[in-house]
């Protein structure tokens, strides 16, 4: 006999949601699904009423989730998608089509900040400074300040991303393994603008895992990109989640324990020692926030340019 939906009682189950539990049709994990993320951005005030908000859409489930689950929920606000050519051959181009074919169904306009024809270098570029082994962590310098750019220039109040819990979890475990306290206040599922004219930014799916993010874009036949990027297969963060993932089969709820204590006790903790972790600095070459006197990407970025010859 086939298992039937826990919450409606009528449907077959699709589903089984291993934290909570309970076995699932399509339907009734829809409803939960769009109803958490509701809860979170009403629980943590990350809309006001007439804000434009940019979307970061990079092609994948997430971000996927997060574009259509939002304009679900809130029809009558205004969104536009922000996606970023890392300029990576045809896992790039493939990235770029899904995320236009996203956006195009649900009716959003998309800006796509290309990194060739506005910085003259591309992701692989990195592999010719002495950050050949470490492309992601360069890569994450570059994307964070380019979400921040593009959504400057387009003038955008609110930044949505897709950070879901398994990202969240992943860096808070790793800053807390190196010591890099300071920087966990960064994880907030809410973060102020740090500089004048920076916008504020907001993770609507925090609380949402991966596994269910990647359910919402199947179920609901959402464009998603087909390749994996090259540089990701190996990552840290990559060996991180799988330990995770080995941790969650013991203890299905421990995702969700680790991102109630970091956000009810660590965080207060760490503010109280550190402050809010917010860099006073301006970059003396973009302008945006900075610790020192050229923030970590346009260094970075300046750095690729040299091994290019620009």
């Amino acid at each position: 006999m086939p298992r039937i939906c826990r919450r409606c009682k009528v449907e077959k189950a699709e589903i089984y949601l291993s934290y909570s539990r309970e076995y699932l049709c399509l339907d009734c994990f829809n409803r939960f699904f769009e109803k958490r993320v509701a809860d979170t951005i009403e629980r943590y005030k990350m809309f006001r009423a007439g804000d434009y908000i940019g979307v970061g859409v990079s092609g994948g489930k997430d971000s996927a989730a997060l574009l259509y689950v939002l304009k679900k929920l809130y029809p009558n606000k205004e969104f536009v998608a922000i996606h970023l050519n890392h300029g990576i051959g045809e896992y790039s181009r493939d990235s770029l089509d899904r995320a236009r074919e996203l956006a195009e169904s649900v009716g959003v306009d998309i800006h796509v900040f290309d990194y060739v024809s506005r910085l003259g270098i591309s992701i692989p570029d990195v592999e010719l400074t002495k950050y050949r082994n470490k492309v992601c962590s360069v890569c994450g310098y570059i994307r964070r300040w380019a979400l921040w750019k593009a959504a400057s220039e387009l003038g955008v109040d609110i930044l949505a991303t897709g950070h879901n819990l398994d990202d969240t979890v992943e860096v808070m475990l790793n800053q807390f393994i190196t010591g890099n306290f300071e920087e966990l206040t960064r994880l907030r599922p809410v973060l102020p603008p740090e500089v004048p004219g920076q916008v504020w930014k907001v993770k609507p799916l925090i609380r949402s895992p991966e596994r269910d993010n990647f359910y919402y874009a199947m179920f609901n036949d959402l464009p998603v990109k087909r390749i994996d990027c090259p540089y990701y297969v190996d990552a840290r963060s990559t060996r991180r989640k799988r330990l995770l993932d080995m941790w969650e089969r013991e203890s299905p709820n421990i995702k969700f324990q680790l991102y109630s204590v970091f956000t009810k006790k660590l965080i207060p903790l760490i503010e109280a020692r550190y402050g809010a972790g917010v860099a006073t600095n301006r970059c003396r070459v973009c302008g945006g926030p900075s610790y020192g006197d050229v923030c970590g990407a346009c260094r970075r970025i300046e750095l690729v340019r040299e091994a290019k010859g620009l």
